[in-house]
C-alpha cells in the first residue's frame, strides 16, 4: 500500500516552483510507496489586484521583478526570466489549474497516458506552465498558450474542452477549494499526508 500525499500548490508561486526538485527527490527515492495528488489551491486568482495591492508601496511590478530574482536566486536550479512580471504578466492561475484538473480527469479515467515513466502527462503540463511563467515570461493564463501545452504533449483538444465547457473540470477545480479549507491549506505549496 503506498502513502497518499496531497500535493496543494498555485502554478504562479515561486516557492511551488523551485519544490519541484523535491518531488522528484521524493518520487525517485520512493517510487511505488508514494502516490502524489496534485492539487490546485487559489492564492493568484487576480494576479493584477494582487501586486497592485501587495506592490504598491513596494515599487510595484519593478519591486515585484526584483523580489522574483532574488527568491530565484536561493534556488540555484530554477530559472527566473529577467523581464518577470514586467510583460506577459498572467491574469488568474485559475484557467491553468482548469486546464490541468481537465487533464487530471482525462488521465484518472485512463483516456490519456504518458510515455514518460517518470511523470504523467499532468504532471508534464504542470511543469512546462511553471516554466512558461518563470522561466520564459509567457502570459500562461492565455487559453491559446494552455492548449499549444495539450498539442505538445499529444492530448487531443476536444474531451479537454468538453471537461472545460461543460462544468466537470470545474467541479473538480472546486473540490480542491473545499479541500483547501477543510485541511486548513494556507500556502503553496502544502503537503497532506494520507488525507490528513
Amino acid at each position: 500500500m503506498s502513502l497518499s500525499i496531497d500535493y496543494y500548490s498555485d502554478v504562479l508561486c515561486i516557492w511551488a516552483y523551485s519544490a519541484k526538485i523535491k518531488i522528484d527527490e521524493m518520487k525517485k527515492q520512493f517510487g511505488d510507496q508514494i502516490a502524489v495528488n496534485y492539487r490546485y489551491t487559489p492564492l493568484f486568482v487576480d494576479m493584477h489586484a494582487m501586486l497592485d495591492k501587495n506592490w504598491a508601496e513596494k515599487g510595484g511590478l519593478q519591486g515585484y521583478n526584483k523580489m522574483m530574482h532574488k527568491l530565484g536566486g536561493l534556488f540555484p536550479y530554477v530559472e527566473i526570466h529577467p523581464e518577470i512580471g514586467l510583460q506577459n504578466l498572467p491574469r488568474s492561475s485559475a484557467s491553468c489549474h482548469l486546464f490541468l484538473k481537465a487533464i487530471d480527469l482525462l488521465q484518472q479515467r485512463g483516456e490519456i497516458t504518458s510515455d514518460d515513466k517518470q511523470n504523467t502527462l499532468l504532471e508534464q503540463a504542470d511543469w512546462l506552465i511553471r516554466l512558461g511563467y518563470f522561466r520564459d515570461a509567457q502570459d500562461v493564463s492565455q487559453q491559446t498558450f494552455l492548449m499549444s501545452i495539450a498539442e505538445q504533449l499529444n492530448i487531443s483538444s476536444a474531451p479537454l474542452e468538453t471537461l472545460l465547457t461543460s462544468g466537470e473540470a470545474m467541479a473538480a477545480l472546486a473540490s480542491c477549494t473545499t479541500d483547501d479549507k477543510q485541511k486548513s491549506i494556507e500556502g503553496s505549496p502544502s503537503f497532506v499526508l494520507n488525507e490528513g
